[in-house]
């Protein structure tokens, strides 16, 4: 049974990512599984609650590779790194969370109402706190700057930059804006960093 929601899960990912959630149909969906109405309405409510299971289920390979790449991490810089860059590799690998920030698209607003939303935000929030506090006991980023408030601009600036399509802003005949994860590094770095 589990076997069969955790694939229900996954083509759910595929599908929202070609026909996006408010196009995605649930018959045809249920019909491309190949399970029937009733079972899909054993482990889903309604294509809501499959739509958070998708995310919940996405976010976690996000967590497991940020775990994985993090052990070998000798100091909190080099883990803030690994944060970022993980960050960029979930996102071009699993790129349905990138499309929650694609103006006009009904993903954001339904995602936020969800409980999960939340947590979620607040655990990313509480791993980079926990990096920002690692690097003040290693005296790199400096004592004064309060880990909570610290961690909330922080997690917010690597989501938001990261996940964004800043070419939707670019100007006419003007090569589109990108973020460089080097340059962004080197911001949050000095702005955390300890000065002389």
């Amino acid at each position: 049974m589990e076997e069969k929601k955790e694939r229900t899960i996954e083509k759910a990912r595929e599908y929202f990512h070609e026909f996006w959630y408010r196009k995605a149909s649930l018959s045809d969906l249920i019909a491309e599984i190949g399970i029937s109405k009733p079972t899909f309405y054993n482990y889903f409510k309604n294509k809501e609650q499959l739509f958070t299971s998708v995310m919940l289920a996405t976010y976690n390979e996000f967590q497991y590779e940020f775990t994985q790449r993090s052990k070998s991490a000798a100091s909190a810089v080099e883990k803030l790194e690994i944060f970022v860059h993980t960050y960029a590799w979930f996102l071009d690998t699993y790129p349905l969370y990138r499309d929650l920030y694609i103006p006009g698209n009904d993903l954001m607003p339904r995602w936020i109402k969800s409980r999960s939303s939340k947590d979620l935000f607040a655990e990313g929030v509480e791993t980079v706190k926990g990096i920002i506090a690692q690097g003040q006991e290693e005296g790199i980023f400096a004592a004064e700057i309060d880990p909570e408030a610290a961690s909330l601009i922080v997690y917010n600036t690597i989501v938001l930059l990261l996940s964004q399509d800043l070419t939707i802003f670019q100007r006419k005949n003007k090569p589109p804006y990108a973020v460089d994860i080097d340059t962004l590094l080197r911001i949050l770095g000095t702005g955390l960093a300890v000065r002389d």
